[in-house]
């Protein structure tokens, strides 16, 4: 891993942890289309506090979905007529 680069590690309770690295170019270039669409000023320490956070809220969302769906009533059905 050279100096910039991005490492990203997730360990799930356990399991082996698993990494990510993205190089040094592609977050500064990720860094610069954040803050001009977003017209924020991340930093290197606010945009890894965003990662973490999005992270975070990826799973959340997708455990929200599958309780809303395992919570729906079954749809009823009917016999047709002939």
């Amino acid at each position: 891993m050279a100096t910039g680069d991005i490492l990203i590690e997730i360990t799930v309770e356990g399991g082996t942890k698993k990494s990510a690295t993205i190089p040094s170019a592609s977050r500064v270039n990720a860094l610069a289309w954040m803050n001009r669409e977003r017209e924020v000023n991340l930093t290197d320490a606010t945009y890894s506090v965003h990662l973490a956070n999005s992270v975070a809220n990826g799973i959340i969302r997708s455990a929200e979905k599958q309780l809303t769906l395992a919570a729906a009533p079954t749809t009823p059905t009917f016999t047709a007529a002939t």
